[in-house]
């Protein structure tokens, strides 16, 4: 946008749903990472957790209700503020993904390569809307919400390992979504302003500084037990 120009209706409504989209796309990534890497590190730092089991096993369990309810959320048809809406709303906004509008909003000169790119088009949109809409693990996280996070279903209930039977999760099947919603706002703001976005967080393995922490303060107090035992023996 040139200084002195005022946006339309349609700019701030597509820049207002692109920040909550990447606010919550962000939220959502960080639940999965931190989810992932709570798994991973059981691998090497499982005599650490269990120092404070309640702790780690309540945010492992939240984590998990966390990321189906968001992904549930952000992918279903009936979301009022979702992917699909948000592509509803690219669609019936289309011109301001025009070359011309990204020429004038970021005043580039004539031939940048950012006005070369594919322009966003009817048929673009509705590609992207098939790839939320046929995202292959939506069942299993759709099944997961209904049935136990946001309702407890009576035979679900009573049979923990029957939803995880019928309603299967793979590490792919977390990350898939991220992508999805990473390629869409970053193809629609490149098309817009000709922005790139990322829902990777720097700061998604804070988790290991505490961990490793836990590793040395136990290590130091197992060798202090070890001098203070070889103490005890001495002085017999």
């Amino acid at each position: 946008m040139q200084i002195g120009q005022s946006k339309t209706k349609s700019e701030i409504e597509f820049e207002l749903y692109r920040e909550g989209l990447l606010k919550e796309g962000q939220r959502l990534a960080s639940y999965v990472r931190l989810y992932r890497r709570l798994h991973e590190r059981k691998a090497d730092r499982l005599d650490e957790m269990n120092l404070a089991p309640a702790f780690f096993t309540i945010v492992i369990d939240a984590l998990s209700s966390a990321l189906v309810i968001w992904v549930e959320k952000l992918f279903s048809k009936k979301s009022e503020r979702g992917l699909v809406n948000f592509l509803e709303v690219c669609k019936n906004n289309i011109d301001i993904f025009d070359s011309k509008e990204l020429h004038r909003r970021r005043n580039f000169p004539d031939g940048h390569w950012a006005l070369c790119k594919q322009p966003i088009t009817i048929q673009i949109i509705q590609e992207d809307r098939e790839k939320v809409e046929k995202l292959e693990s939506f069942g299993s996280f759709k099944l997961r919400r209904d049935k136990f996070c946001a309702h407890f279903d009576k035979e679900y209930f009573l049979d923990r390992e029957r939803l995880s039977e019928d309603a299967p999760l793979r590490w792919l099947d977390l990350e898939e979504p991220l992508k999805i919603m990473n390629e869409i706002i970053d193809r629609y703001s490149a098309a817009y302003d000709s922005n790139s976005f990322s829902l990777l967080l720097s700061n998604v393995n804070d988790v290991d500084y505490l961990l490793d922490f836990l590793r040395e303060a136990r290590e130091r107090r197992t060798e202090e037990l070890h001098r203070e035992d070889e103490r005890i023996e001495s002085e017999k």
